[in-house]
């Protein structure tokens, strides 16, 4: 079982939804007819920036892990817990500055935020 967040849908409440929903608002339910070509090169600026930010941010925590690990380490059960801490603290924002202001309109944020707190919970070292 694959235990990765999945809510990357649209918040469409007409049950019409693709990879990320449909063109439908879910709070009023009116379209919002974009460009196909402006939309399809705002989404791949989008991902390509999460993808350079993510790209960063792991070879940082690679490096900060190895550093760790070599002057003595730190104790697994501590880091899980202030991870889940951070987690239940700012996932919210975080998706949001990193999604940008165009998925923010198109991605459930608050189920794709319930899902990575989920995530976490089940998936960071826990004491007993």
């Amino acid at each position: 079982m694959d235990d990765s967040p999945t809510s990357f849908r649209a918040n469409d409440r007409s049950g019409a939804e693709g990879p990320l929903g449909s063109a439908a608002d879910g709070v009023t339910g009116e379209r919002h007819d974009h460009d196909p070509e402006a939309w399809a090169e705002t989404l791949a600026r989008t991902v390509a920036h999460l993808a350079a930010q993510l790209t960063v941010t792991q070879i940082r925590l690679r490096a900060l892990a190895t550093e760790l690990q070599e002057a003595g380490g730190v104790d697994p059960v501590a880091v899980g817990a202030r991870v889940r801490a951070i987690g239940a603290a700012e996932v919210g924002g975080y998706l949001r500055e990193n999604l940008g202001e165009a998925l923010v309109e198109v991605v459930d944020v608050e189920a794709l935020e319930g899902d990575l707190l989920a995530f976490l919970a089940a998936t960071e070292p826990q004491g007993e």
